[in-house]
């Protein structure tokens, strides 16, 4: 009997053995699996993130024909409203409205050591502890009693701008108006939607 046990005993410890083998294959199977979908997910973000650079750069082309074309338009719009004379500054439509108005005076310290070599400095900056700051509305009212320019200042004189305010169904604002500006005098056009 003890032969018999021992030779069951045997065959038992095979078959557990064959077991285990089959069981750790089907593990290593499972983690094969698990770092081939891994793979394709890794795949799927790299194919979707060039997909998106694709999408992103035909979407750039196609905007920049609008945008050209709302350019052409604006300007056409901004002649129009200078044919209205200097006196119109708005005119209402049913689809938006056409603006046209005078931007402030701005000022520019250019040169700040020649800045601080002016007489009256005391009137045109603010005193803080050890440190002496520009004052531009202080200086703008100095310039504008006196007529003088202080050494170092740099007057940017206000322009007209002309700007469209689209009245939307899609409310974009408050108002449901968009506004669209073009450019000013001094610079090529610019669009800024708000």
């Amino acid at each position: 009997m003890e032969d018999n046990k021992s030779f069951l005993d045997e065959l038992l410890e095979e078959v557990e053995a064959k077991e285990s083998t089959l069981h750790l294959a089907h593990v290593d199977l499972v983690l094969g699996e698990i770092s081939n979908l891994e793979e394709q997910i890794a795949k799927n973000f790299e194919q979707t993130e060039k997909e998106i650079q694709i999408l992103n750069e035909w979407t750039l082309r196609k905007n920049s024909k609008l945008q050209e074309r709302i350019d052409w338009m604006s300007r056409k719009l901004e002649a129009f409203m200078k044919d209205q004379g200097e006196n119109v500054k708005t005119i209402e439509l049913p689809n938006g409205k056409l603006l046209r108005r005078k931007q402030p005076t701005r000022l520019e310290i250019t040169d700040m050591d020649e800045f601080m070599k002016n007489e009256n400095l005391y009137q045109l900056g603010t005193l803080q502890p050890e440190i002496l700051k520009p004052n531009l509305n202080m200086i703008k009212a100095f310039i504008n009693m006196s007529r003088k320019i202080p050494m170092g200042v740099k007057v940017i004189e206000g322009i007209e701008k002309f700007s469209i305010k689209l009245n939307n169904n899609n409310k974009e604002n408050d108002n449901g108006e968009t506004e669209v500006r073009t450019g000013d005098k001094q610079t090529n056009s610019y669009k800024t939607a708000v």
